[in-house]
């Protein structure tokens, strides 16, 4: 993987791994957001005590009831602590999915552009990965804490927070949409330019056999182009018949 490669690599782990980071919060029951944040102020908690629905049964760990308005409701209740760290888990997966399919695209992309598969010796760009999180406003104070100790306290919104990470787990999905789209086509191409130029369509697999119950490997992976280009000589001249 050349210089230009391992660059699109490096600003893309970066941009990625570099906008997290973690808040505590204390507990705080969450419903849905209409019942636990006012319409009016979603940063206002509202009473939960309000919104006392007559239980009727369950489903899946959610309440159905009526509430005062004889409305059949199904009520889901979860601490704010869990909600904010699923989303963040989620969306965690979604980057390491990212970094992975894109270190994929990359490669493919290198090895297309090599001349020795017909390419230009130039790599097509990848678009532009940008629909990155965008940054909630946090407040930072600084004061003594009980024990006398000088802190920083960095402060922000839990609704904003809530809502920044939801957004952001449906950006990181069209980012990871968009990198398999394009992995995809590269990884199609790829093959026909192999097939073409002597090799074969999928990169060749690591080699080895079973002696005593252990596995004992003879050839590793396909690693570069190099390997590829050896391996297929390789296997050509055990093929042909010894003189």
């Amino acid at each position: 993987m050349n210089a230009q490669t391992n660059n699109h690599a490096k600003v893309m782990k970066t941009a990625i791994f570099g906008k997290r980071w973690f808040l505590g919060f204390g507990l705080m029951t969450l419903t849905t957001a209409t019942l636990l944040l006012s319409c009016s102020n979603p940063h206002k908690v509202k009473d939960l005590e309000e919104d006392k629905i007559e239980a009727k049964g369950s489903y899946m760990g959610a309440t159905i009831g009526v509430n005062d308005d004889k409305e059949a409701v199904v009520r889901t209740e979860t601490t704010a602590e869990t909600e904010l760290k699923r989303i963040a888990w989620k969306n965690y997966d979604l980057e390491q999915r990212i970094a992975s399919e894109h270190e994929v695209l990359s490669r493919c992309r290198d090895e297309i552009a090599d001349p020795r598969l017909g390419g230009a010796g130039k790599i097509v760009e990848i678009p532009e990965l940008d629909n990155l999180k965008p940054p909630t406003e946090v407040k930072e104070e600084m004061g003594i804490t009980a024990s006398g100790t000088l802190a920083i306290v960095k402060k922000e919104m839990l609704y904003d927070r809530l809502q920044s990470e939801k957004k952001y787990a449906d950006s990181l999905a069209s980012t990871l949409k968009l990198i398999e789209k394009h992995k995809k086509s590269c990884e199609r191409d790829m093959g026909h330019s192999r097939a073409k130029y002597g090799l074969p369509a999928n990169r060749f697999a690591a080699q080895g056999h079973y002696e005593g119950g252990k596995y004992i490997q003879t050839r590793g992976p396909e690693k570069t182009l190099d390997d590829a280009f050896r391996f297929a000589s390789e296997e050509a001249s055990a093929a042909r018949p010894k003189q």
